[in-house]
């Protein structure tokens, strides 16, 4: 593990995050699978292997996101890449609720501004704290003489 690049993919637990984190470690990478809820993210990281590590890091809380960095420094030494994967599309999706209420609802002439709110605040400002928190760790990178950071955005 001392040789091999470390990745961290936030929202890794589902979808094109755990797909990435998959590919990732197919490749020969130590992958780090950031996920809001631990025990999910600790099944998704057994379901990759042996060279995938869960990490409960939740983008929209500076306590997770400060621990999150903390640990990757403690347990890893160090950040290669950063793959902003983390996002929601709408926090207003109800079970029951059909495509046409749930179009209606989040047209911009009714969206509530806290679905607004918290869709930024994962996408945008997520990205951002998730990125300024880990950029000393990514500066610590071999690579990092040559470029300031590696942090890719996925969405």
């Amino acid at each position: 593990m001392q040789d091999k690049p470390r990745r961290l993919v936030t929202g890794a637990n589902q979808g094109i995050g755990l797909q990435i984190a998959k590919d990732l470690v197919g490749h020969g990478f130590t992958v780090l699978v950031g996920s809001r809820n631990l025990e999910k993210g600790e099944t998704a990281a057994k379901s990759i292997g042996p060279d995938a590590h869960a990490l409960q890091l939740d983008v929209t809380d500076q306590a997770s996101i400060a621990a999150a960095a903390e640990r990757v420094r403690n347990a890893f030494g160090r950040l290669d890449v950063l793959v902003n994967n983390a996002a929601i599309s709408n926090t207003g999706m109800r079970p029951g609720m059909s495509v046409e209420e749930y179009s209606q609802s989040t047209r911009p002439s009714n969206v509530s501004l806290d679905e607004v709110r918290a869709v930024w605040e994962t996408n945008v400002f997520g990205v951002l704290a998730v990125t300024q928190a880990m950029l000393p760790l990514l500066r610590e990178a071999p690579a990092a003489a040559s470029s300031t950071y590696r942090a890719v955005s996925a969405r």
